[in-house]
């Protein structure tokens, strides 16, 4: 389950004065020197280790705050090249930064050094705009950062403690031709399965296709090509990004109108299997998904679950065993008991069910047990053996999952 969403929003300043930008660009370049000093001294990825040796000397030979030396310190340690070029530095609240406004303006004022604070007026734009959206309905911003071309970046974030469980579970399984939805009720009852977002496997191909066309072309040293690649590309991005937002509008109305949850894989990294299927499952937009998904989840109090993708793409929704999986076409599931599905809708499905396991087993009313076959019911081989789920999770009934549309 997601505990907290984050947010960053990008805020512009306005008219700053000379003497103002001029304090902003000295503390900016002066946190990029010691950024560069620190990746010298780096020795390992271990950060205690850079702050043992480093922070007492940089805390007495520079005027840099506590907060900024160790802010500074978690930049390098994730840096993986030889030097820093920018380095956004992070003021949090209410120790070394505060917000105030006036009649026309919205200030956020920086601690800098000890005795040194600077206000900055936030220009009043769109980003303002959705910034203070967000904190009227709910979240919370309490770091601000400041990057070298004297943007102020706000990190906002939000709980959803508050959010009450609904009744259902809306499964989602991602792969490269679409969104495959199932919704099942807490007996085990489908209550609708369908899919979402075919339309961007097909245009993306397209695309694709004319990209490799173009790219022959590029290759030669044409600059014509060069600029209608790179247009191409950018229509392809903004293509992807527009679908994937309706898409999960589409999926968060559809969990509001059945009254469920939704629940997706938690996908981290696929092991190499040949390069045409490494080519399409990095195609797959998995984390732009994930991320809009959280948003939307959130905005509309929706409680998202990430389950383990542990055997979903193999278990039998018919008999409840494990099967060798995909077929040679990838898009049908085969079980030695007779049972052939689409693959993708048999996965949404087995993701709603982890979902709903997991909730029945974390319940105070150990009774809410999931109905399945009663031929070879497996269902414990969804979960790892180290996560605590036995058999006793399952109660038998004769009727099959997928008959209970």
């Amino acid at each position: 389950m997601v505990d907290s969403l984050k947010r960053a929003i990008v805020l512009q300043t306005l008219d700053l004065t000379k003497s103002k930008e001029n304090i902003l660009k000295e503390f900016s370049h002066k946190a990029i020197e010691l950024a560069n000093l620190l990746l010298s001294q780096r020795k390992s990825k271990r950060i205690m280790d850079l702050h043992r040796t480093a922070y007492l000397s940089i805390k007495k030979n520079t005027p840099f705050l506590s907060q900024h030396i160790c802010n500074i310190e978690r930049t390098i340690i994730k840096n993986k090249g030889s030097s820093v070029k920018t380095i956004t530095i992070n003021f949090n609240l209410p120790k070394i930064c505060k917000t105030f406004s006036t009649k026309s303006n919205y200030f956020i004022e920086l601690g800098l050094y000890p005795r040194k604070r600077i206000s900055v007026p936030i220009k009043q734009n769109k980003n303002y705009q959705r910034y203070c959206s967000l904190l009227e309905k709910g979240w919370a911003c309490k770091t601000y950062g400041l990057t070298p071309r004297l943007e102020i970046v706000a990190y906002l974030s939000k709980n959803e403690s508050e959010i009450p469980k609904r009744k259902n579970v809306l499964g989602v399984d991602v792969n490269s031709k679409c969104f495959a939805i199932s919704v099942l009720s807490p007996t085990g009852k489908i209550l609708k399965q369908t899919y979402f977002g075919k339309d961007i496997w097909v245009k993306r191909k397209k695309i694709f296709e004319r990209i490799s066309k173009i790219q022959s072309f590029a290759d030669k040293g044409s600059h014509s090509a060069m600029q209608k690649l790179k247009r191409t590309k950018t229509r392809e991005h903004d293509f992807v990004k527009n679908r994937i937002g309706e898409v999960v509008r589409d999926i968060t109305n559809m969990a509001l109108e059945y009254n469920a949850d939704i629940a997706i894989e938690n996908l981290k990294q696929f092991s190499p299997k040949g390069k045409r299927f490494n080519r399409e499952v990095m195609r797959i937009p998995f984390y732009t998904f994930r991320k809009n998904l959280e948003s939307r989840c959130f905005d509309k109090k929706i409680i998202l679950n990430i389950v383990d993708a542990y055997h979903t793409s193999k278990w039998c929704s018919h008999c409840g065993a494990l099967a060798k999986g995909h077929s040679s076409n990838y898009s049908l599931f085969k079980c030695k008991c007779g049972h052939i599905v689409n693959s993708d809708r048999k996965a949404s499905l087995a993701v709603a069910v982890k979902s709903l396991l997991v909730r029945n087993n974390q319940a105070i009313n150990h009774n809410l047990f999931f109905q399945f076959t009663d031929r070879r019911v497996a269902v414990n081989q969804l979960f790892r053996s180290d996560d605590g789920f036995g058999i006793n999770a399952v109660h038998d009934i004769s009727t099959p999952m997928e008959s209970q549309l």
